[in-house]
């Protein structure tokens, strides 16, 4: 019994050490020549270079620049600018003033009652439209006036309006896209390729299939009908665009506990500004970890 009780408290003693992590010795240092204050300053065009001593079973950077900020790792809501564009083309027939753009951030439903009776704000003065088969720009189209915080969500809709007795116009809506737009980057909430399954369509005419707006990866359309034809009102509205909604900043692997040492890492930036470059080294096991972190602020002039 003894040797077991001794054999058993060897075993913890090893798991013990075999389980104990040590902190990152690896330290970064740059070009001493290039500090000013507390900034090193380089050209654009210039390579950084980061020098590393010591060592690290992982290591991971942050430049600074748009996608990778240290500060915004965390971050999955932020609203800026929620901005709307396409490109449009009405072909066919003299009738005018058949298409609407509308936008709300009040929809009770997607059923077709919730949507006609829906507080729409009518934005169709925002936008340059076309006129013939020439494709026109819509322009930047600013919906910032329409949410008030990161948790709104915004839909968008095409109303088309056809009318019995003369050709109705078809319309064709291209490089629809809807974007987030914050200081340091612009982050997507809806294009034709990312929604085709969600666009959502209603109107009072459904024979033939022609007169609804049909979606796809590259384009909305709605082909209008002949002379003939029966009046005809068309909807297709977004899925819900939650405008907050942006992807947390992400790190450049350098380094994995598999990988060699490194003696340093070689950085371009491609623009002028200040920027805080971050190294963040660790060792780890499953039930432990130990972290360093170090910050560097850089200085890109032209």
């Amino acid at each position: 019994m003894r040797i077991l009780a001794v054999t058993i408290i060897l075993l913890m003693m090893a798991c013990t050490k075999r389980l104990d992590v040590q902190t990152p010795s690896l330290a970064v240092s740059l070009d001493a020549a290039r500090l000013v204050a507390d900034t090193f300053v380089y050209k654009l065009g210039d390579t950084t270079k980061f020098m590393f001593s010591g060592n690290a079973a992982n290591i991971a950077f942050y430049a600074g620049d748009a996608g990778h900020a240290y500060d915004n790792r965390n971050r999955n809501l932020a609203l800026g600018t929620t901005i709307l564009s396409f490109t449009s083309k009405a072909e066919y027939g003299t009738q005018t003033n058949t298409l609407q753009l509308l936008a709300t951030n009040k929809l009770n439903g997607l059923d077709s009652a919730s949507v006609v009776n829906a507080a729409w704000t009518d934005i169709t003065d925002k936008a340059a439209l076309a006129s013939s088969a020439t494709e026109v720009n819509s322009g930047t189209i600013n919906l910032g006036g329409l949410v008030s915080n990161e948790n709104d969500s915004l839909f968008i809709a095409f109303k088309y309006s056809g009318i019995t007795g003369t050709t109705q116009k078809t319309w064709t809506i291209t490089n629809f896209l809807v974007s987030n737009v914050l200081p340091d980057l612009s982050y997507t909430l809806s294009s034709l390729s990312m929604d085709i399954s969600y666009w959502t369509r209603y109107g009072n005419v459904w024979n033939p299939a022609n007169a609804r707006w049909t979606p796809t990866t590259t384009q909305l359309r709605i082909i209008g009908g002949g002379g003939a034809s029966p009046s005809n009102t068309s909807w297709i509205v977004s899925k819900p665009l939650y405008v907050g909604r942006v992807a947390p900043d992400v790190s450049i692997a350098l380094k994995s506990i598999n990988n060699p040492d490194l003696t340093g890492y070689n950085y371009k930036y491609t623009a002028e500004g200040t920027y805080k470059a971050t190294f963040v080294t660790f060792n780890n096991t499953v039930e432990k970890q130990e972290t360093v972190v170090q910050q560097f602020y850089i200085k890109v002039t032209p």
